[in-house]
């Protein structure tokens, strides 16, 4: 199954190390949606807008994604987690793939947009 990497999961993110196991399929692909800065670090990705979010793309093996989840805070409860896990379609290298992607689930998580849709990892707090 193919993850969409929008923030500290990208490659020079602080959290890349849980995808030491992954494929990255695609460097540069785009995705509908709005990208925040949530000030904790870390963005959070909102299907709504009409603007475009940059990531990455993996190949993610079935035994990664429990830890993707626990880092995302997604548990399938909705009363609880901090994103929801969706399938979207993404846009690389002219062709368009069906990933999965962590969406901010919390409206209070999106506090500044960042109108460029890419979140350079520079941002992350270590």
């Amino acid at each position: 199954m193919l993850l969409f990497a929008y923030g500290t999961l990208k490659r020079g993110g602080k959290y890349h190390c849980y995808l030491e196991e992954a494929e990255l399929v695609e460097e540069h692909a785009t995705a509908k949606g709005s990208l925040y800065d949530t000030g904790l670090g870390y963005p959070a990705m909102a299907l709504a807008g009409s603007g475009q979010v940059e990531g990455e793309v993996y190949e993610i093996p079935d035994v990664l994604w429990p830890a993707l989840d626990y880092l995302e805070d997604y548990s399938g409860n909705p009363e609880k987690d901090l994103y929801d896990k969706v399938a979207i379609e993404v846009e690389a290298s002219g062709k368009v793939m069906e990933t999965v992607v962590y969406i901010a689930k919390d409206e209070k998580l999106l506090k500044e947009q960042i109108p460029t849709g890419k979140w350079d990892v520079a941002y992350s707090v270590i």
